[in-house]
């Protein structure tokens, strides 16, 4: 019994650290104002760019430098349509999203010759801390992306609390006008903070890829980045919060594993996997009512004036 909980503790931990990495790249997205839908693109280019630069470097570190560099295009494509040009957001986000994997599916056939990369360098779990009395075992099963995790929602949650930053993009976010008028910088908080989600997503998109499975597939994030969106409305746009919504989601993720390779029901593999969003959909639906968004968000704002 002992293993079993610990193997699914293990299972959806690792599962929810892309949810969670993607989700506090939306969140600031969010905060400043500007929707963000397309986390689902910046995530597969992020796993493809993290693949192809470990295929070509032979190192699984410049391989992430290279998602991060993945998602942040897809975010700077994103911050120029819906910040510089005042383009619809959610449309911008969708096309994004179908932009970037139509995009990444040619690059792996014209790179591989398939829509299956071949193994590559992953990046390491943390032997070193099996040392430590009692959870040494324990900690030694993720890799260093895991605990860069931790560190991002702990300074994340510090920025929106406690820094001017912060509060300036909360201001931004709710009432862009009243900011303009204090003298705040619009477009480059709402630019930075667009970038700065594509790079989170893009290096979710490379945990993904060369920190659990060392190979890239057509399509293979399946989803996470629309649990990240999910996770940020419920997490109320909160760190703690979001973790927690993520958490949730990794363990109805680990749930419908286990239950594929435990099916004494004989259930379809298609229908047991789609558990985590079911759930997501249900939990946002009811949700809904109380959620309140960011003023502005989704309100493109050009020239001290918003754009309908």
């Amino acid at each position: 019994m002992n293993s079993i909980i610990t193997v699914m503790l293990i299972s959806l931990l690792r599962l929810a650290i892309p949810i969670v990495i993607c989700g506090i790249g939306n969140m600031y997205c969010e905060k400043s104002g500007v929707m963000n839908l397309g986390a689902e693109g910046m995530m597969i280019s992020g796993a493809f760019g993290a693949v192809a630069g470990t295929y070509l470097t032979g190192s699984p570190w410049l391989g992430v430098l290279c998602g991060l560099l993945g998602g942040l295009a897809v975010g700077f494509a994103h911050g120029l349509i819906c910040v510089e040009f005042g383009g619809y957001q959610n449309i911008s986000g969708l096309g994004l999203n179908m932009l970037a994997a139509g995009l990444t599916s040619f690059c792996c056939r014209s790179l591989f010759g398939t829509g299956l990369s071949p193994a590559v360098a992953s990046i390491q779990t943390t032997p070193f801390l099996k040392g430590i009395p009692g959870i040494g075992g324990f900690l030694q099963q993720f890799s260093p992306i895991a605990y860069i995790t931790i560190a991002l929602v702990a300074v994340s949650w510090y920025v929106v609390k406690y820094t001017t930053a912060g509060l300036r993009m909360t201001a931004i976010g709710d009432d862009p006008q009243t900011a303009v008028t204090a003298g705040i910088d619009i477009w480059k908080i709402r630019m930075g903070c667009v970038m700065l989600c594509g790079a989170l997503a893009g290096l979710a998109g490379a945990y993904m890829s060369i920190g659990q499975l060392n190979i890239f597939m057509e399509d293979m994030t399946n989803g996470k980045g629309m649990l990240a969106v999910i996770a940020v409305k419920m997490g109320r746009w909160e760190p703690k919060r979001i973790v927690l919504i993520a958490l949730l989601f990794g363990f109805f993720d680990a749930l419908q594993l286990q239950m594929q390779m435990n099916n004494a029901f004989d259930f379809p593999p298609e229908l047991i996997q789609t558990i985590p969003f079911v759930v997501g959909i249900l939990i946002l639906a009811m949700d809904s009512v109380t959620a309140t968004n960011p003023q502005a968000l989704a309100k493109p704002f050009l020239k001290n004036k918003y754009k309908f």
